[in-house]
């Protein structure tokens, strides 16, 4: 996952991305701070025209299902089937505006409305009401993003499968993954920051923005569910307290590392994190395959990202989890 800030940054992670194997690169979707997604979007399957391509996460608060069920069905069509759509209930683009994320209830109303409505069939949403129009639109798959039990037990109920991006806590993940019902086609991605430093401190100067922005996401309602540890939750809230999200998840602009504790950062590192020397690495993923994760989603975030994606591609490759593709 790759965050917009200038359309020649996309062109070069596109290029890096799909010259080292990487099969999907997806865009922060997050208004606010960034640019828009679904043109940063096309602008990296116009450069990368292997890979696939989507968002992450749209959400249905900000936007109208039917906004994001026509992006999504443009962006599929516009890349000859390479479109994955991402949804969940909404964090920076809703609370980054003093408003609330969408209930699960919401969020599983709107998927159906997405797919009614690239059936021609209309639907509803809340209130409004989307017309019949006997168009059929060029549906994508639609993961439903989770962190906690209940999103993930509603990624088995609707759409095509999860993206969860909560703790790396195994016990926890492999609960998340049971919990989508994985089978078939249905899909199950995993989406850890990463960093290839090796110490905390590291990490930090690294990584830190985005990875205090996935903790103010992931870590909410039970704690101690989401195992997060009694003695580390006091600092959870402060951090919800204090995160500016003019500030979120872009470790170009730090500001919000500064605002969390040190043993509160080493603990989300730890949970929320790939990073470290290459057995590091490769036990955690060796891991997740072994667990019946579809794919990993690594989220980017660092002040310059395209040395990150050769970096991590050529890690990767060295390890035998990539296999380099040809320039096109």
């Amino acid at each position: 996952m790759y965050v917009p800030r200038s359309l020649d940054e996309s062109r070069a992670v596109a290029v890096a991305g799909e010259s080292y194997g990487f099969s999907w690169i997806s865009v922060a979707d997050s208004p606010t701070v960034y640019q828009d997604s679904y043109l940063h979007q096309l602008e990296i399957a116009r450069a990368a025209p292997t890979v696939k391509v989507g968002p992450m996460v749209s959400h249905v608060v900000v936007r109208h299902p039917i906004i994001v069920g026509n992006l999504l069905a443009t962006m599929n069509e516009f890349t000859d089937g390479r479109a994955i759509g991402t949804v969940a209930t909404g964090n920076s683009a809703a609370r980054g505006l003093g408003l609330k994320p969408a209930k699960l209830a919401d969020l599983k109303q709107a998927v159906l409305a997405i797919q009614s409505y690239w059936r021609g069939e209309g639907g509803t949403f809340q209130e409004s009401e989307i017309p019949v129009t006997g168009i059929e639109r060029p549906g994508c798959p639609i993961l439903i993003a989770a962190d906690g039990p209940k999103a993930a037990a509603l990624a088995g109920e609707v759409g095509d499968g999860l993206l969860y991006g909560g703790t790396l806590d195994p016990e926890i993940r492999r609960k998340r993954l049971a919990a989508a019902k994985i089978e078939g086609d249905r899909q199950a991605w995993i989406a850890p920051t990463v960093s290839l430093c090796e110490t905390h401190d590291e990490v930090r100067d690294d990584l830190g923005a985005m990875v205090v922005a996935m903790a103010n996401r992931a870590m909410r309602e039970d704690l101690s569910e989401r195992g997060v540890p009694a003695e580390i939750q006091e600092d959870v809230l402060e951090m919800r307290r204090v995160y500016d999200y003019g500030f979120h998840a872009d470790n170009s602009r730090p500001k919000n590392t500064s605002l969390v504790s040190e043993r509160l950062t080493n603990f989300l590192i730890d949970t929320l994190c790939i990073w470290g020397d290459e057995a590091r690495f490769k036990a955690t993923i060796d891991s997740l395959a072994d667990e019946g994760w579809t794919g990993i989603m690594f989220i980017l975030g660092q002040a310059e990202q395209e040395s990150v994606v050769h970096a991590l591609g050529k890690r990767l490759q060295d390890l035998g989890f990539l296999s380099p593709v040809a320039a096109a």
